[in-house]
């Protein structure tokens, strides 16, 4: 359960310690995990194998600011698994172990892909699911995407974790490259917004904007607590130098942090305080937009309909930028909830 690598020439005594300490000589340093923290991971491995996910799955909607600059639209769906509501059903802890974390995030890792082969209905909007570069690198990873229906092909998006590609840069940029040549979407996950500028991230992926505030001039940076809110200087250089385009703020949870990315011109935003804001402008328009009686000259034609569409429909062939947002337009559905049959995404332009 547990490894060590010695490099002989500086650390051949350090080696014999730690043999002697293995044939009972002395007592270990770094102790492998409990017996029943591993008794308990083997019962959740054995509980999640071919159990259904439905009551733990949760989809969190990921909003884009419309041309208007101020209504929101869903362009994508973040599905994650209730770790919380995982520990209850299990009575064990998880979050507050990072061995055990690691490990059950990793078999949840091929049970969300195996959760979507059993969605009978083409997604409404582009899934993204949160997977460790391992997983992505394994031969189970493409067995998976071909099983999965044609209707999924084009609106996966994988997340990777920012902390993976801190320690191995290239095993990430390995499932990034497999990634791209399934032509699945690749994202960054969890990426602090105070580091996002000093980093030589990929440039060719969407980033996770995690907002995090420093403890004092020289103190680490802490997560976002709720309520608070990045500074629009911060925002908009991070913008600036990453591209509007390709960032993604999270932890929106107070509708102060969804005014100052506004502000600062963040175009996706995720949070249940974005979610908050999207409905209240959609009943605000709605009770303003005055209904025009059927017959009235007023009445647009089917010619002005199809200028109009077309209008706002993002160009496809400006930037790679550009093509990824075309990726995203195909998820503006009609009043059906189904996605418009006029626009697709180009695959192998996606990233």
């Amino acid at each position: 359960m547990d490894a060590h690598w010695f490099d002989l020439p500086r650390e051949a005594k350090a080696l014999v310690t730690c043999l002697r300490t293995l044939t009972g000589e002395g007592s270990l340093l770094s102790p492998a995990p409990a017996t029943d923290e591993v008794a308990t991971l083997l019962r959740i491995e054995r509980g999640l194998h071919g159990a259904d996910m439905s009551s733990l799955v949760r989809r969190h909607p990921i909003y884009r600011v419309r041309d208007d600059g101020t209504s929101l639209e869903p362009v994508m769906l973040e599905q994650t698994v209730d770790l919380a509501a995982l520990e209850r059903l299990f009575q064990v802890t998880i979050v507050g172990v990072p061995w055990m974390h690691a490990r059950v995030t990793e078999v949840l890792d091929q049970r969300m892909l195996r959760h979507l082969l059993h969605e009978d209905a083409s997604p409404r909007l582009p899934i993204a699911v949160k997977l460790h570069a391992g997983t992505v690198r394994n031969g189970t990873f493409a067995a998976l995407l071909d099983e999965l229906p044609a209707h999924w092909h084009a609106r996966l998006a994988i997340e990777l974790p920012y902390a993976e590609w801190l320690v191995a840069p290239d095993a990430v940029g390995e499932a990034l490259r497999i990634g791209r040549l399934r032509q699945c979407l690749m994202v960054l996950d969890h990426v602090p917004l105070d580091r996002a500028t000093e980093l030589s991230l990929p440039k060719d992926v969407l980033l996770r904007l995690m907002p995090s505030l420093p403890n004092g001039p020289d103190g680490p940076a802490t997560p976002l607590r709720a309520h608070d809110v990045p500074t629009a200087a911060a925002l908009r250089h991070a913008l600036r130098v990453l591209g509007a385009e390709r960032c993604i703020l999270t932890h929106c949870d107070s509708l102060a942090v969804v005014h100052s990315a506004l502000d600062a011109g963040v175009r996706m935003l995720q949070g249940q305080a974005v979610a908050d804001f999207a409905e209240m402008r959609a009943q605000v328009t709605s009770t303003a937009t005055p209904e025009i009686p059927a017959g009235t000259p007023e009445d647009g034609t089917a010619e002005d309909e199809a200028v109009t569409a077309e209008s706002e429909t993002p160009s496809s062939g400006l930037s790679p930028w550009g093509r990824m947002l075309g990726w995203l337009h195909l998820t503006r559905g009609g009043a059906d909830g189904r996605p418009d049959q006029g626009t697709r995404g180009d695959g192998p332009t996606r990233m």
